[in-house]
């Protein structure tokens, strides 16, 4: 693996409100589960295991920021950033206070489809190593670890092989292309994305690799054990 790869050269939300005047103040925290400390431990660990150093951003002001998950080096020089997606039905544990009376607890699931879900996570990803690495002086990379039943890496495939956003004004119309924009803007940013999958004894194994790098492919190859279809190679949008 070289260290010369550089395609530069080539929570809680709180919410009140009350019926009227003088009725009791009700509060609504929302707690979003959907981050994974494991998963990003993990993957982690996994670069590490192929001699890159993995330092996760912990620092609270920096946490919960637009910033990637880790930085990558090699030979203690920064190399890449790395941001790390769960795949899962989004919920969120909905928390109701009453006044003078006991509290109203439910989860709520996101009614999205697994390609809207899928697509979410990508265009979260892009804007997060961005924000980290604005000129894309270091490399990017995405790793999604898939925890959805409805989830396969064919959908990675069929979401960047999509037709052409439609025509038109209309609301819908403008949705799909701004979508469809996005998801280029991931292929301009993004140099190598991995889908793991949770394996025996809860280990993460990489199941396919999306490669938008080409200079990456040594380097791919190796970290994954991966050939032929299982790489899915795409040149970077324009």
């Amino acid at each position: 693996m070289s260290p010369n790869l550089n395609r530069a050269a080539n929570r809680k939300r709180p919410s009140f409100s009350a019926a009227g005047a003088g009725a009791p103040l009700r509060g609504v925290f929302v707690h979003r589960m959907g981050e994974n400390a494991a998963d990003e431990r993990q993957v982690a660990e996994f670069w590490r295991a192929h001699r890159l150093g993995a330092d996760a951003i912990e620092n609270p002001g920096e946490r919960y920021s637009r910033l990637p998950d880790l930085r990558l080096t090699y030979d203690g020089a920064p190399w890449a950033y790395c941001e790390v997606k769960t795949i899962a039905r989004h919920s969120w544990k909905v928390r109701i206070l009453h006044d003078g009376q006991p509290a109203e607890e439910r989860v709520e699931e996101s009614s999205k489809s697994v390609i809207e879900r899928i697509t979410g996570d990508l265009i979260t990803a892009a804007g997060q190593l961005k924000a980290g690495n604005q000129d894309h002086a270091l490399l990017n990379f995405v790793v999604l670890v898939n925890r959805d039943a409805e989830a396969s890496p064919g959908l990675l495939t069929q979401l960047f092989s999509a037709s052409a956003a439609s025509q038109g004004s209309s609301l819908k119309a403008r949705r799909e292309n701004r979508l469809a924009e996005e998801v280029q803007g991931f292929r301009r940013t993004v140099d190598l994305c991995l889908w793991m999958n949770p394996g025996a004894e809860g280990q993460l194994t990489v199941e396919a690799c999306l490669l938008l790098n080409p200079n990456l492919l040594s380097f791919a190859e190796e970290i994954t054990g991966l050939r032929g279809d299982q790489l899915i190679s795409l040149n970077p949008a324009a």
